[in-house]
């Protein structure tokens, strides 16, 4: 009974200190459970005649705690992912990978009302998302169930509507001084030349630098971005590739506009420039231009527009790479939802990503808003090369006839059920011509269509919620 007694008193007085710790700080602990069952038949590039549809279920599972002060920020968030099926059903050792941190970081405030007065002043330091503007060129990609996030430290500043940020990365494959090797050559993840990354990048950089600055008021939002990032240099000889001293830079610069012309209309623009050398060294002059305006009226939503991503001229291989690369943004928000551009399947000539001809998009985006529930969209795109495309050894049967890649047409549909769980269905088909199949890999006779459906169920918990 004196146990008893004892531990009560010890539980209260716990919970009375708890109680009184988080009266002067927020304390949240949320999570996700994401299950996408997919219908492929052409989801990334274009399915040949022997190949057949398939249907799985993937399912992303988070938790995130987060602690905040007026001096500091924490926050953790850990993530399962795994397709349904794959795993035994008994507990096995090979199931760690699949188990990983998504993001941990903490942040210190530096502004306060007595010395610093500012709105914010902060670093924040450690595994973090790292997004700006409508994720164009920095964007978590939230859509692939792994997502995106940097080890990296941010200086944070933000004041009556400017914004200033400037980040830093440094990776290492390792904290030791192997006998024999350089301590900072950086075998990148992956080693293998393989494209897990926008437009087949292949690598993970070595070091990255970013500023960041937007002024935000009742015009909208005006932007600029200056990012670079460094590649390991490398060595291929015989087919073997090597890590060597050094590293080789590209840097990009550009800003980007987001007006609001009045209650109904929007007006978007960017521009961002790719320069210096690309991860193989070559010299880079690269370029992407866009365009697009958002007019509402009642319940509908409809928004034209254009992309232009730079690319080399296939028929005509010079000594200058003019492939523009949309760095670590989200392709499936823009490229179309079937992710047959810039993402990890390689697009170019023979599926060889520097024989890319870049990317002309035309598209009519729209959005029919039922209800606060419910939401219908559809888009339209048509693609073109932004350069000639030369004609594929592999595909001899095949000539290139103008720059048309051919039309895509995106519908999904979004309806919460509850205030924390929804449900989503797309379906997205792609319309080919032979342009798009000589440049997608691997080189061998494909099908004019492609098509995808998927069925998304969304549980968002608040689990200290009243």
């Amino acid at each position: 009974m004196k146990k008893l007694l004892l531990r009560a008193l010890l539980l209260s007085g716990g919970s009375f200190i708890l109680l009184q710790h988080t009266a002067s700080a927020q304390l949240s602990f949320t999570g996700q459970l994401r299950t996408r069952t997919e219908l492929r038949d052409g989801q990334g590039t274009l399915p040949t005649h022997e190949t057949k549809a398939s249907i799985f279920t993937s399912q992303r599972t988070r938790l995130n705690l987060g602690y905040s002060t007026d001096r500091y920020r924490f926050f953790i968030s850990g993530q399962d992912v795994r397709v349904w099926g794959s795993d035994q059903s008994t507990i096995s050792n090979l199931e760690g990978s699949k188990l990983f941190l998504h993001q941990a970081w903490g942040e210190m405030i530096l502004s306060d009302s007595s010395t610093i007065k500012v709105d914010n002043l902060s670093i924040k330091a450690g595994r973090q998302e790292i997004l700006y503007d409508d994720s164009r060129l920095l964007g978590n990609l939230d859509w692939l169930q792994q997502a995106r996030r940097h080890d990296a430290i941010v200086i944070k500043f933000s004041h009556k509507g400017w914004i200033a940020d400037a980040g830093f990365a440094f990776n290492q494959n390792h904290g030791k001084d192997t006998p024999g090797k350089s301590g900072n050559i950086y075998q990148s993840i992956p080693a293998a030349p393989v494209a897990p990354g926008t437009n087949g990048v292949g690598m993970m950089y070595k070091s990255m630098q970013y500023g960041y600055i937007a002024r935000s008021g009742k015009f909208g939002k005006l932007s600029m971005l200056v990012f670079k990032d460094d590649f390991q240099k490398t060595e291929t000889v015989e087919g073997v590739t090597t890590f060597k001293d050094g590293v080789n830079s590209r840097v990009t610069v550009g800003g980007a506009l987001f007006s609001k012309l009045s209650g109904n209309l929007n007006l978007n623009a960017a521009a961002y420039y790719q320069g210096n050398n690309d991860r193989f060294g070559n010299i880079l002059d690269a370029y992407n231009l866009t365009l697009d305006a958002a007019y509402t009226f009642g319940k509908f939503t409809i928004n034209p527009g254009f992309d232009l991503l730079s690319g080399n001229n296939t028929t005509k291989p010079g000594n200058v790479n003019r492939r523009f690369d949309p760095l670590y943004g989200t392709p499936h928000k823009f490229w179309g939802f079937m992710d047959y551009f810039y993402v990890a399947d390689a697009f170019g000539v023979n599926g060889v990503p520097a024989n890319s001809p870049g990317l002309v998009d035309y598209f009519i985006r729209t959005k029919y808003k039922a209800n606060d529930k419910l939401t219908f969209a559809l888009d339209v795109h048509e693609f073109y090369a932004a350069n000639k495309i030369a004609a594929s050894e592999a595909l001899p049967t095949l000539e290139p006839s103008g720059r048309r890649f051919g039309t895509e047409v995106d519908l999904v549909v979004n309806y919460n059920i509850f205030k924390s769980v929804g449900i989503e269905a797309g379906y997205a088909t792609i319309l080919a011509t032979d342009n798009l199949k000589l440049v997608k890999a691997p080189a061998v006779a494909k099908k004019d269509r492609g098509q995808w459906a998927y069925l998304m169920l969304n549980f968002t918990p608040y689990f200290l919620a009243k």
